[in-house]
């Protein structure tokens, strides 16, 4: 029996459809606060929540990850602690996509972080699982996700969508920004250790949003007045629980406290339509070739070798 908690939706929701690009069609539910549910079945959430594009939180999806005791700071430290990696820095006065990155070593990071005495704000973001199969072993996919990105040849899927699986060790009041994921496809959240803080808005509120310029936990409104007329929905993500957020919600992740997470996205038959016209405004070559890519792996590989992707 499936279990529910923080069920305020107003009297109000509904679906709504409109035309991405006067192509593809994108549906989403809007709502007043998110759901929490346990013991969910894969019928349920594709009738409740991915089908009419509805974000929930999924408190015991990674109940069975290793990663849930295995992932610390002293196991990234150890294990990965050489490995060069891009992090961070928001005390630099940037715009959202415009931050300042610098290269540290993972064992450098986690001491800096750790030790109570920077001076900077860090967030390293952008640790590919990809980069490290192994790590699969320890995060096995939960039911809900029917990825359709694991059909695709590892090469291909490194070369291009590797960021489809990125371990996040992000620093106490760091965040990636607002943001809506650029490929159109269902994104996750997972935390391993922390907590998040998080803001969703559904893909009509992009016109209140300034590209994503607003900083939703302490939002402008002299410089961005027209945010006042948003309806953020915020909600709480603890250790151990998982976020769905559907195609083109904005969303914005703030940590609570030294968190690690992990970042994924994902695409099957309710963002498969969108990831596809997402990579034919990119590239209409590539984008015609990658249904048959998703469909034939081993014609990804011919393609890859004769120098066509």
């Amino acid at each position: 029996m499936s279990s529910s908690s923080a069920t305020s939706y107003s009297q109000t929701s509904y679906s709504k459809s409109v035309r991405y690009n006067n192509k593809s069609k994108l549906i989403w539910t809007p709502v007043d606060s998110v759901e929490r549910r346990s013991n969910l079945s894969y019928e349920e959430f594709v009738r409740e929540y991915a089908s009419v594009g509805k974000p929930v939180i999924i408190t015991d999806a990674m109940k069975n990850w290793k990663a849930l005791t295995k992932w610390n700071m002293d196991f990234f430290k150890s294990e990965y602690g050489s490995y060069e990696a891009f992090v961070l820095d928001y005390k630099a006065e940037t715009k959202m996509w415009g931050r300042t990155y610098m290269s540290m070593n993972i064992a450098d990071y986690i001491d800096v972080i750790t030790s109570g005495t920077c001076d900077k704000l860090l967030y390293l973001s952008e640790f590919h699982v990809g980069d490290h199969p192994e790590l699969w072993e320890d995060c096995k996919d939960p039911i809900y996700f029917n990825d359709w990105y694991r059909k695709i040849p590892l090469e291909i899927f490194k070369k291009y969508i590797n960021d489809t699986y990125d371990i996040q060790i992000g620093q106490k009041n760091t965040s990636v920004g607002l943001h809506c994921d650029h490929r159109h496809d269902n994104a996750w959240v997972a935390v391993i250790s922390g907590q998040k803080q998080v803001v969703l808005l559904s893909p009509d509120q992009e016109k209140y949003l300034y590209e994503g310029q607003v900083d939703c936990f302490n939002p402008d409104l002299q410089k961005f007045p027209l945010y006042a007329n948003a309806k953020p929905v915020e909600c709480i993500l603890n250790k151990g629980e998982m976020l769905y957020i559907p195609p083109d919600w904005w969303h914005h992740l703030k940590n609570l406290e030294n968190t690690i997470g992990l970042a994924i996205n994902t695409m099957n038959e309710w963002s498969y339509d969108l990831v596809r016209q997402g990579f034919l405004e990119r590239n209409p070559i590539k984008g015609h070739l990658f249904p048959l890519i998703v469909k034939f792996p081993f014609l990804g590989r011919v393609l890859l070798t004769v120098g066509l992707l």
